[in-house]
């Protein structure tokens, strides 16, 4: 494969591979980190004389399916732990918090959360989004179904949402 030949493949699939990748994930520089990878793959493979693919063009889109996975994967395997504890304190040595409006913000937040959600519905949320547990776990903990569980998740978000969008937009 000659180097005008890697060049056209490049650009010939690199808005196709782009788009697939921004429809799919939030962050620009994620989008670009993985289109990048999936097209050197890919084209690894293509210059490699040893190789040669029946269908190269569904090889590709299998590249690049599995590195989203791969990716979402990997995102989602290290969650930030939050505790929704009344006391809850911000590390001072952060330097965005130093000037306190951001400490005040955050606490005013945790406060709305507190306050807008009672009982089960924020043992539910704590479970599921806090601590990261799945909704068939949670239900199994304080027998309920899990679409139960589920639905619970999701009207208390939307009511969280509602409540706390003014904290959270100021």
């Amino acid at each position: 494969m000659t180097q005008s030949q890697i060049t056209e493949t490049w650009n010939e699939y690199y808005p196709k591979i782009y788009g697939y990748y921004f429809r799919r994930l939030s962050n620009q520089a994620d989008v670009e980190d993985l289109t990048s990878i999936t097209l050197t793959s890919f084209l690894e493979v293509l210059i490699n004389p040893d190789k040669q693919l029946a269908n190269p063009h569904g090889f590709l889109w299998k590249i690049a399916h599995n590195q989203l996975c791969v990716f979402i994967k990997n995102k989602t395997k290290n969650p930030i732990p939050i505790s929704l504890n009344e006391n809850f304190e911000i590390d001072p040595e952060i330097e965005d918090y130093k000037s306190g409006y951001q400490t005040q913000r955050v606490s005013k937040l945790m406060e709305c959360v507190q306050n807008s959600l009672t009982g089960i519905d924020k043992l539910i949320v704590t479970q599921v989004i806090l601590y990261d547990q799945k909704a068939v776990d949670v239900a199994k903990e304080i027998n309920l179904k899990p679409e139960n569980v589920r639905q619970k998740l999701s009207r208390s978000l939307k009511k969280l949402r509602q409540t706390c969008i003014q904290i959270w937009k100021s």
